[in-house]
């Protein structure tokens, strides 16, 4: 009895024995059972199911009973609960009750009705071997989307003490979060990009004349900024031009028909300069018609403060006709501002642009290793995937950082924006993942990737009808995808 704090001697002792006995049987009665005591009573759980249909969580399962599932004295409690880890959210779904005979009868006695919200109410003999189905539903939450689902399990006796209060784990979510499968990473085609540097010249002709003069007006430094560019495309053995284009464009002033044939034969002169120069085929090299370089104007007003500025530029977008358009910017602000575009802006309007088309070679693998994070414009888009593929499949990290290079690099890329895509979907970058797949094709791929971002993002049912779309097309990830969300 020392255990217990009481001490008896004497003759006492033995007066006093049963005494004590009922003391320490009372005090067990009140203690709640440990885990070894409360195995025989578990209730066996199977076929767990949870469905979200029409805006609401359904959990359905099958409880088990065993051959002792609940004391003649005692009530026994099942409560299905879903809730958070941390337990701040949580939904109590209606209880099984099990009632022993003696519980039983003392209630009807006392006419207590306390389980008016139960699932499913057995007592006495019902509740061996009984087996439970059980079905409910509740309001669907966002928060249940990381949540568990648990059966909760409180005993009590025949003088309300608390005999048992334990949690049996049920499933390790409330909503099943599919596991979606991407498409697999696309190989670019094996193709040229078409590449092109371009440079300016200001190049000065005399008045009304379309004969150049190198070594006059400066223009042998203009002519230097088309050597340069043609240079570094011939001097680089991985380029080869594939065409040259002269375009030349004049300032509005004056008559159009007069500037228009002014622009062309002014660019068809640096044309035939350019051929003897660089010794180039005709069949390299073409000559655009000339233009008024309106666009050029509209441009440079938007970086140059000038009166009236918002009149001028409103004149441009509304007067369609080029003579009428600039006989109206005269009259602005009593013709103020039109001469200072005449002489502060026209002249930088009338120039010849010199295009230069070419490709880069494929480089060997090394070589475009080297390049593809310190010159990832030298490469081909299918370039970028050999590389990841071939030198970095052991390192994911690394290889969707190749991947969105490639993307980054060639913007209007359907595949390697696919793959971009799928990259930052992969990083649970939605934000970029959404910004690539802009720019893809349609495709079965394409279709499923954009399902697997619409459902992360929420928007379930836009998701179901692209992977219905895809799998009617054979996709077999959109088909897995599909059958995922069906388990939700």
């Amino acid at each position: 009895m020392k255990a217990l704090g009481i001490h008896i001697t004497g003759t006492a002792a033995c007066a006093n024995l049963w005494w004590v006995w009922g003391l320490v049987l009372g005090i067990l009665a009140a203690t709640p059972l440990q885990a070894g005591e409360a195995k025989e009573h578990e209730a066996a759980i199977t076929d767990v199911q949870t469905r979200v249909r029409k805006n609401e969580l359904h959990v359905s399962f099958t409880l088990q009973l065993g051959e002792a599932p609940v004391k003649t004295q005692h009530k026994r409690i099942l409560t299905p609960v879903i809730r958070t880890a941390d337990g701040r959210q949580r939904v109590s779904l209606p209880p099984v009750v099990l009632k022993g005979r003696n519980r039983a009868i003392a209630e009807r006695k006392n006419r207590r009705n306390e389980d008016s919200n139960a699932y499913r109410v057995l007592t006495g003999k019902q509740c061996k071997n009984s087996r439970v189905d059980y079905q409910a539903e509740t309001p669907y939450q966002p928060w249940m989307e990381q949540a568990v689902v648990t059966l909760e399990e409180q005993v009590t006796g025949c003088a309300e003490c608390g005999v048992l209060t334990q949690e049996q784990p049920m499933q390790s979510y409330a909503v099943y979060t599919p596991r979606l499968v991407q498409s697999p990473q696309a190989q670019c085609p094996r193709e040229f990009v078409q590449r092109t540097e371009q440079c300016d010249a200001y190049l000065i002709y005399p008045v009304n004349e379309t004969r150049l003069y190198p070594d006059r007006y400066g223009n042998r430094a203009e002519l230097a900024k088309i050597d340069s560019a043609i240079t570094f495309v011939q001097n680089n053995p991985d380029y080869e031009i594939t065409g040259i284009a002269m375009a030349g464009y004049a300032s509005p002033e004056g008559n159009y028909d007069h500037n228009v044939y002014l622009a062309q034969a002014r660019a068809k002169t640096l044309y035939e300069y350019m051929k003897v120069r660089y010794n180039l085929s005709d069949t390299l090299m073409t000559v655009a018609t000339g233009n008024e370089n309106w666009d050029g104007l509209v441009e440079a007003l938007a970086h140059y403060e000038l009166p009236y500025k918002e009149e001028i530029l409103r004149t441009i977008g509304q007067v369609d006709d080029p003579d009428l358009r600039d006989e109206a910017l005269k009259r602005i602000g009593g013709g103020m501002p039109y001469q200072t575009l005449l002489h502060a802006i026209y002249p930088t309007l009338r120039k010849n642009t010199c295009t230069i088309a070419y490709t880069s070679r494929e480089r060997s693998i090394d070589v475009a290793h080297r390049l593809v994070f310190s010159q990832p414009s030298e490469l081909n888009p299918y370039e970028f995937y050999n590389v990841a593929d071939s030198c970095y499949k052991d390192d994911p990290q690394t290889y969707r950082r190749i991947l969105k290079i490639a993307a980054d690099t060639y913007p209007q890329h359907s595949v390697a924006n696919l793959n971009a895509a799928q990259a930052c979907l992969d990083e649970g970058d939605l934000e970029n993942a959404a910004r690539y797949l802009e720019h893809t094709d349609q495709s079965p791929a394409t279709w499923n990737t954009r399902a697997c971002l619409l459902w992360k993002q929420g928007k379930l049912e836009e998701a179901l009808v692209w992977w219905r779309k895809a799998a009617a097309k054979g996709d077999t990830q959109a088909e897995h995808n599909l059958a995922e969300a069906g388990k939700r």
